[in-house]
């Protein structure tokens, strides 16, 4: 069988993500794998996305003709819980469906969403109404149940701690002094203190519902690569309004998601602010001039007076 090469930058975010000694032991062992699954589930394998770290996935077609991916994750809780957030969505056409699965391994095969490309925001209010209808097929009523998973709140934590170490690295000192980065995310905290204390009801969220997640379908949007998690619904669409790098203003996509029935304004706009905060990244500059632009049009005590109304 010939196998398709893995990528350089594949191999380099491994090996990033995992560190020499395992990342590499992970390389080595991946063809032999690709070649067992693709020998036991009949695929004919095409190539390997370059993208991502948590993860090999590798663009194929089954038996029957079926675009597919076969996914190994690097461990297998992750793609256990993949595998049931994406049996829960698939339902309502929010993400691909699961073909094929290996729970003792977290790997599975799941269907290839057609043509695939990112669903970058570059248009306004339209793309905000893409946007929007993705959110509420992931809320359907009557979905399959979810799978156990972390609280919100662990993984602002972890967003918060890396955020902690990019304010803190000395390459971008410069940056981070002109965005009053330790200030900024003593804010974020409070701020975020308080969303996590007033919080009445969950949701199943995906975690990490930004562009790079989300494809188009002939359709619609469709998401991919969950964290999962419960909580605010409100923080799953402030990631996505904050990590962008235009057209549209932090502020524009406020308001064009002001009307979503699940979302609230003054929650949003809280949530909004915690993760631009987090997400500050002064090495990409459109995302971070966007970030910077609300940052400063935003006080934090009069959201924290507007949270506790």
């Amino acid at each position: 069988m010939s196998l398709p090469p893995i990528p350089d930058r594949l191999d380099k975010a491994i090996i990033f993500l995992r560190g020499e000694h395992d990342g590499r032991a992970w390389l080595d062992a991946l063809p032999a794998r690709i070649a067992d699954y693709a020998h036991r589930w009949v695929l004919t394998l095409d190539s390997i996305a370059d993208s991502g770290a948590m993860s090999c996935c590798v663009y194929c077609t089954t038996s029957q003709g079926t675009q597919a991916v076969l996914k190994i994750p690097v461990d297998q809780e992750s793609g256990h819980t993949e595998m049931q957030l994406l049996d829960r969505w698939s339902a309502s056409e929010a993400a691909p469906a699961v073909l094929q699965r290996d729970t003792s391994t977290g790997v599975f095969l799941m269907t290839r969403i057609i043509p695939g490309t990112l669903a970058w925001p570059t248009d306004g209010a339209t793309d905000s109404a893409r946007f929007g209808e993705l959110l509420t097929r992931l809320n359907t009523p009557e979905l399959p149940a979810a799978p156990e998973l972390k609280d919100l709140a662990d993984i602002i934590q972890m967003r918060i701690s890396w955020a902690r170490e990019r304010f803190a690295d000395p390459r971008y000192a410069d940056a981070m002094a002109r965005f009053d980065a330790p200030v900024r995310l003593q804010h974020a905290e409070n701020t975020l203190a308080v969303l996590l204390q007033t919080t009445t009801r969950q949701h199943v969220l995906h975690a990490d519902l930004q562009a790079k997640n989300i494809l188009h379908g002939l359709a619609h949007w469709h998401t991919i690569d969950p964290l999962g998690a419960v909580g605010d619904i409100n923080a799953e669409a402030a990631l996505w309004v904050a990590i962008q790098d235009g057209p549209a203003s932090i502020p524009d996509r406020l308001t064009q998601l002001d009307e979503h029935p699940l979302l609230s304004q003054i929650r949003l706009r809280a949530w909004t602010y915690v993760l631009a905060v987090a997400e500050y990244r002064s090495y990409l500059p459109a995302s971070a001039e966007r970030i910077v632009d609300f940052v400063a049009g935003t006080d934090p005590t009069l959201i924290l007076d507007e949270l506790h109304d």
